[in-house]
């Protein structure tokens, strides 16, 4: 039997042709391991699609995945982040915290963040921020203190963690604690790129510039 080519499942639009490709070599992948990977690689391209309608395909074929092959945790857990991005880029805190702690529990349990961006217990930290609600805060600073930031690599990620710790000591008016992370945020701002995925580069930075004016307030006490 042939292997399924690449373009059949790294699909970045959808349209009826694509899908009934999409459909002839899913049947055609051999074993639920290249089911599952096929549903989890082309769910979330389609998810990073600008177009509401494509992202909604994104989630159906996600869905599917955890849904017929719920034991191929390796891509599972992979769909399980994506769509936790997906729910808390659209507001939709409660779908957002489900899937971020399905995650996280895994993690726990496997002992490892292996296959996943290392920061799912991070992006939970957020929704819980973006709830407003002062037990969710309290836990959400539980978490950014007991997360090993050893694991962040890339600037990015350093800024978004102090960034986001810095908001939320803020709330909790832990004060020398919020401006020793505000002005860490605001010292790798050079060196931080406000394009990132497939964001317009303008929305990005305006959501840089929003996010530093707030770490320039905190900083100053």
């Amino acid at each position: 039997m042939k292997k399924i080519k690449d373009d059949l499942y790294k699909n970045i639009t959808w349209n009826g042709k694509i899908d009934s490709n999409f459909e002839d070599g899913l049947k055609r992948a051999r074993g639920n391991c290249n089911k599952a990977a096929y549903l989890q690689i082309q769910g979330c391209l389609l998810l990073d699609n600008l177009q509401a309608n494509i992202q909604e395909v994104g989630v159906e074929l996600l869905s599917r995945l955890l849904e017929d092959f719920p034991q191929e945790h390796s891509s599972v857990i992979l769909a399980h982040e994506k769509l936790g991005d997906y729910y808390l880029q659209h507001n939709n805190y409660q779908q957002a915290a489900h899937f971020y702690t399905l995650v996280t529990n895994y993690c726990i349990i496997q002992n490892s963040r292996g296959g996943t961006s290392t920061m799912a217990d991070l992006k939970l930290a957020e929704v819980l921020l973006k709830t407003n609600e002062a037990l969710n805060i309290e836990e959400a600073y539980i978490i950014v203190t007991k997360y090993p930031v050893a694991l962040l690599k890339a600037t990015t990620h350093k800024f978004y963690y102090a960034a986001l710790a810095a908001r939320i000591c803020h709330l909790l008016n832990k004060k020398d604690e919020a401006i020793h992370f505000a002005k860490t945020a605001i010292a790798i701002k050079a060196i931080v790129s406000p394009a990132t995925g497939r964001q317009k580069p303008t929305t990005a930075g305006k959501q840089l510039e929003n996010t530093l004016k707030i770490m320039e307030d905190i900083s100053k006490g």
